[in-house]
């Protein structure tokens, strides 16, 4: 499990807190994804957890221990950067050899398995791949580090859509073949919709929201209602909508709160204002939209963090 309390960052040469006493704890056995603006903190947050960098104030454990300068731990993870360095002249293999030299859980039948899934080279130079390559090459090597942790930067960057779709079928299988924790940032919110049993938002360093995917779609709803007369004296704001769209005689709005509860609410608005509801519908959003409309509640989305 992982633990964090009141973790800040400060980068004294560029002036920028980083991040802003981050509190949460990633359970064990999960697929966590870190989502956030550009500049939110996701990567510097990667790298304390990695134990890469030392955070100023707070508290970082992974399994109950301290990470940084700690080998014992960080021989639990396995970290890809988003701007991953390879040596000049560097194949695939050698750089696998270099990780099994290092790592006494490394499988090299791993490797060479996911090499292979992936349609890869594994003698070819790195610098003779492409971007998505790379990312391929990433991936196989760092779950073949026998880890119980995968802290990966940009998860999905590169990849076509067929081989997203495979990656994510290869993450799903090391969390419930082998009890593994990822936790993984990435801009594709689709395919972390898809994969992910945990949302951690940030935002200008702070945390906007830690929960799991379900609560996070099911406290947030799309409402489409139609009322056989007309609406304009029904007090929808008191509803506390997220936005209010009216596209003919459809109404559409986004609410907070307990499903059951708004529509309550929705229809003793109807009854008291002598009005009938001819069409109602809730609908789940898209973790776009919840994006959005976090950020947009919290009031931190227009900032910009290192």
């Amino acid at each position: 499990m992982i633990e964090v309390k009141g973790l800040s960052k400060f980068f004294s040469e560029s002036g920028v807190l980083s991040l802003d006493n981050i509190a949460m704890t990633i359970p064990d056995n999960s697929i966590i994804g870190l989502i956030g603006t550009n500049g939110a903190g996701k990567s510097t947050l990667l790298r304390i957890l990695a134990g890469i960098y030392k955070q100023d104030s707070g508290t970082v454990a992974i399994d109950g221990c301290r990470v940084y300068e700690n080998n014992k731990i960080k021989a639990k993870i396995a970290y890809i950067s988003d701007d991953q360095y390879y040596q000049p002249g560097m194949t695939m293999k050698k750089m696998a050899s270099i990780h099994a030299s290092l790592r006494n859980g490394f499988s090299m039948q791993r490797f060479f398995d996911l090499s292979a899934r992936y349609g890869l080279d594994v003698n070819r130079r790195l610098s003779g791949f492409s971007k998505g390559m790379r990312r391929q090459s990433d991936i196989a090597i760092a779950l073949s580090c026998g880890a119980k942790y995968l802290f990966c930067d940009e998860t999905f960057d590169g990849l076509d859509p067929i081989t997203r779709e495979m990656t994510k079928k290869i993450l799903i299988e090391e969390m419930t073949n082998n009890g593994s924790t990822i936790l993984m940032s990435s801009h594709n919110l689709r395919e972390m919709e898809d994969l992910c049993d945990r949302i951690v938002l940030i935002d200008r360093g702070r945390l906007v929201l830690s929960a799991d995917m379900e609560d996070v779609r099911g406290a947030m709803l799309k409402y489409q209602l139609v009322f056989e007369n007309d609406w304009s004296n029904i007090p929808l704001d008191s509803l506390m909508p997220k936005s209010l769209v009216e596209s003919g005689r459809m109404i559409t709005f986004i609410a907070e709160g307990e499903q059951e509860e708004i529509e309550r609410k929705i229809y003793a608005l109807a009854k008291g204002y002598d009005n009938k509801i001819a069409y109602f519908e809730a609908l789940p959003l898209s973790l776009e939209e919840i994006f959005i409309h976090k950020l947009r509640d919290s009031g931190l989305g227009s900032g910009v963090v290192l």
